[in-house]
């Protein structure tokens, strides 16, 4: 057991997802773990000495970190190790913004400290699928799909949530009742989705095919869960994504 006041250490494979600089030298940076989900720490002397962090405070790598933490104090970042790089991210606009959108998700969704091993290998496998060069709207939908599925967010998609009527031609989905309805039931409103969006969504919510290309989806299904399911992400967050600037 850690003494009072003690200082202790930790370890985990990280990816990093924002880096603001802290005066001259230092840079507090923020990382998405296996081991401890959303880490914040300060890099000391992070800009000025290459020796120490080698240059590897990047996103779009998988790393291998080290830190401590004292209570009452921000996290110390002791070292950081390229394990992989995912570069192909930053040749097209749409993979940087889609990987910018999963790391986005990824501290949002899952923001309480603990491990979080399901969610990293989700957004592990969504920023190597992107890097390989799958379409980045369609893997975001997949990685949408299975991290609201792992936090309980998952929608009711068997049916109207209300009256129960499956297998219809289209449904309207209303984030506020967690699910679909018929065009009869209350409330009014919500965005139409076609059975064959409410059938993809649903497969997307078991994580099949989430990892890689296996499950593909066609283009007419990806454009019409586009805002619905990044808008649902927005609700369920309780605020707006700023990585797809208003658009996903």
């Amino acid at each position: 057991m850690t003494a009072a006041g003690a200082r202790s250490l930790h370890s985990s494979p990280a990816l990093l997802v924002r880096a603001i600089d802290m005066g001259e030298a230092d840079r507090r940076v923020t990382f998405f773990t296996r081991e401890a989900g959303v880490v914040v720490t300060v890099g000391k002397s992070a800009w000025r000495s290459r020796k120490r962090f080698g240059g590897t405070l990047q996103r779009y790598v998988l790393l291998d970190i080290s830190w401590s933490e004292s209570p009452g104090r921000m996290s110390v970042l002791s070292s950081a190790a390229l394990s992989e790089s995912f570069w192909p991210v930053v040749e097209e606009w749409e993979r940087v913004r889609h990987a910018d959108y999963l790391l986005e998700m990824a501290v949002e969704l899952f923001p309480q400290a603990g491990p979080k091993p399901r969610a990293f290998e989700i957004l592990l496998k969504g920023i190597r699928s992107i890097a390989t060069g799958e379409p980045p709207a369609e893997t975001a939908r997949r990685v949408e799909g299975a991290f609201l599925a792992l936090g309980g967010w998952g929608p009711h998609l068997t049916g109207c949530r209300r009256c129960g009527r499956a297998e219809m031609g289209r449904y309207r989905f209303l984030p506020s009742e967690g699910g679909i309805l018929c065009e009869a039931c209350p409330p009014g409103g919500g965005t139409p989705i076609s059975l064959g969006a409410v059938k993809t969504w649903r497969v997307l919510q078991t994580g099949k095919g989430c990892a890689t290309g296996r499950l593909r989806i066609p283009c007419r299904i990806v454009e019409e869960l586009r805002g619905i399911m990044s808008g649902y992400v927005e609700y369920c967050i309780g605020k707006p994504v700023r990585s797809l600037g208003g658009s996903s």
